[in-house]
């Protein structure tokens, strides 16, 4: 891993940050796009910075949105969600049902700033923020043939693979 050279800040996200978000949320899809094309595609970049720019007070107790600067640079974000416990727990058969958790819906570095820490950083943010909330448990989700991805997160996160979500395309015919 390189080292990182400056000051990186992890804070929260605020209005401003939409034209560096979409930079990196276009990086980010071009490289999944190279992967695997039928499965991803080039979001619509105009009006991308407005749509991703957080709306001020737009966070709650349930979520937290992060980025990572680097000399004042946006170099990445992280976003997470606060689950309670389910009241039906007790019948269920997954027993982490019954506790509070958090669920890693994004996390994204721009191309400049690859394998020099901020995504661990960014994703050990995230996981303080959900053990303050009572978090027992952390998931997400990513691309099961990203070469980058999958390693990240199981090698040095120490996430584990626990179900696979399938997907089929339904034709006209079935």
């Amino acid at each position: 891993m390189l080292l990182l050279v400056g000051e990186v800040q992890v804070r929260e996200a605020r209005p401003g940050d939409g034209a560096g978000l979409a930079r990196i949320w276009m990086e980010n899809a071009r490289y999944y796009l190279g992967l695997a094309p039928g499965d991803f595609q080039l979001p619509q970049e105009e009006g991308l910075a407005e749509f991703l720019d957080p709306l001020p007070e737009s966070e709650s107790d349930a979520r937290v949105f992060l980025v990572a600067e680097l000399d004042g640079e946006l170099a990445g974000y992280g976003v997470a969600t606060l689950a309670p416990p389910l009241e039906s727990a007790e019948r269920q058969y997954v027993p982490y049902l019954a506790e509070r958790r958090i669920y890693i819906d994004a996390l994204g570095v721009g191309d400049a700033y690859q394998r020099r820490g901020l995504a661990t950083r960014l994703v050990e943010e995230l996981e303080r923020w959900g053990r303050e909330r009572g978090a027992k448990l952390a998931g997400t989700d990513t691309y099961v043939a990203s070469p980058l991805s999958v390693p990240f997160w199981q090698e040095r996160m120490g996430y584990r693979p626990r179900s696979i979500v399938m997907w089929k395309r339904l034709g006209e015919a079935d």
